[in-house]
């Protein structure tokens, strides 16, 4: 079978793009590297195009039975400067949690995960990080591209793109590690319902996506209070 001279370009070219490709780096490989810059304990220059695989997680976390955090870990003010890069969360997330650092994130295209600071705030503890996720690109992220989870004031969502979001059943909740009926995945923009205790994040300019018309005509697969 004789090909055609512009098939042949085709190929030459999709091949010299694919051999010239930086290989992906590990993102919490470069998170452990990251230089202290520009008043962040962490700074992540990413490199344009290039692909930086898996999760990221920055604060404590519960021990195994849920009854006192983990500190081995401590909370850090971290800044992922995307520049372009493609982010394959690879079924994980980039995550802030029980701390009262900040995470901001910026210029990244996201994909097979989301965002989500995590805070608590009671008598004993305050706990609640801040940040920002500004002009970035998600694409299916798995159960939120953003989730906000006793969090609120302080975090400033602005000039995302989210498209089809990944419903992957009920979300849990902090303190229990318990799927909750009330808690439905797959939004673009899911918001911690306790805003008095954890105030109203600044979410503006963002645009949201479903391919399919009819969830994408629900408001609540757009941005919602869990």
């Amino acid at each position: 079978m004789r090909l055609r001279p512009t098939l042949i370009l085709i190929a030459v070219v999709a091949a010299t793009c694919a051999s010239a490709a930086p290989p992906p780096l590990s993102l919490q490989a470069v998170f452990e590297a990251a230089p202290a810059l520009h008043g962040y304990d962490r700074y992540l220059e990413l490199e344009t195009g290039r692909v930086y695989t898996g999760g990221l997680l920055v604060g404590p976390t519960w021990d195994e039975d849920r009854t006192r955090f983990q500190d081995a870990e401590l909370g850090l003010d971290v800044m992922i400067a995307g520049n372009g890069a493609i982010l394959d969360l690879e079924g994980e997330q980039l995550c802030i949690s029980f701390c009262t650092n900040r995470l901001d994130i910026q210029d990244c295209i996201v994909l097979n995960g989301g965002v989500r600071f995590v805070g608590d705030n009671s008598v004993d503890v305050r706990r609640v990080p801040v940040g920002s996720v500004r002009y970035c690109t998600f694409y299916r992220p798995e159960e939120y591209a953003v989730r906000l989870q006793g969090a609120g004031a302080g975090v400033l969502c602005e000039r995302n793109l989210v498209v089809d979001p990944v419903d992957v059943g009920q979300d849990v909740m902090i303190w229990t590690g318990i799927t909750g009926n009330n808690l439905p995945t797959g939004l673009a923009f899911g918001l911690s319902v306790q805003t008095g205790a954890f105030g109203l994040p600044d979410v503006r300019d963002n645009w949201t996506y479903h391919s399919d018309p009819r969830t994408n005509e629900d408001p609540l697969r757009h941005f919602g209070f869990l």
